[in-house]
């Protein structure tokens, strides 16, 4: 198995996968995934499936043949609102649902983990929104989502929270469709290990990259992750394979 390492980290932190527990609509395996960010050279990924930390020795080294790094992680729902923690041991990230037990994992494994404000105001029942004032103290970075237009664009209050809180801000695509990939990611001078990366996110050493979306992916975007989410019957899962 080769070894990378580059001087800067092109990276996504917040992906989901056909492997996800809730979202029965993500069509795409990981293998896919990976195999994209490896032609658009990427070096870093997090499969952050809803609830449940994704776990596969053959997709982290099948990542790693292509010279890519796994995070582990998690979109984890704290009280009703969803919270990207990275590099937490999967039976903590797994079975942290307070914003009370978060402060308590963070205590015993923030040196080496990652808390993000997943896409804070977004208009969604499931986002942040004033939770991350009240626990600011929680979050090592604000999340730059990757579904914006520039005329629709929910970040602009996620900058604004992040500059008065003193956050760094981290881009990721939060890929529920593989539309979605590719278009807005983050930048990282540091090795290519997941302690390094992770510690230069904390010192705000991350740039945003990418572009806004067009009306047209927004269209298809939204009628893949909103529309077919409405249509139970169809299991996308069962008629694809998984890790």
């Amino acid at each position: 198995m080769a070894e990378f390492q580059k001087e800067v980290q092109k990276i996504d932190l917040h992906l989901h996968t056909v492997n996800d527990p809730m979202d029965h609509h993500v069509w795409h395996t990981a293998e896919e995934l990976i195999d994209k960010a490896a032609r658009l050279g990427y070096t870093a990924l997090a499969i952050t499936l809803h609830t449940q930390q994704f776990e596969s020795e053959r997709i982290k080294a099948y990542a790693a043949e292509r010279g890519i790094l796994l995070i582990p992680g998690v979109e984890q729902d704290i009280e009703g609102s969803h919270v990207v923690l990275l590099n937490f041991p999967a039976e903590v990230a797994n079975n942290v649902h307070t914003f009370a037990e978060l402060r308590k994992v963070k205590s015993v494994y923030g040196d080496k983990a990652f808390i993000l404000a997943a896409h804070p105001f977004y208009p969604n029942a499931v986002c942040l929104k004033e939770k991350l004032f009240e626990n600011a103290d929680l979050f090592d970075a604000v999340e730059i989502s990757g579904f914006y237009h520039r005329f629709w664009n929910p970040n602009a209050k996620a900058r604004e929270a992040a500059l008065k809180l003193g956050l760094p801000l981290v881009g990721d695509s939060d890929t529920h469709t593989l539309e979605q990939f590719g278009t807005l990611w983050t930048e990282v001078e540091s090795e290519q290990s997941i302690e390094a990366i992770l510690n230069a996110l904390k010192l705000g050493k991350g740039r945003v990259q990418g572009r806004s979306l067009r009306w047209i992916e927004m269209s298809v975007i939204t009628y893949k992750v909103v529309g077919r989410g409405y249509m139970p019957w169809i299991d996308y899962k069962k008629q694809r394979r998984v890790a």
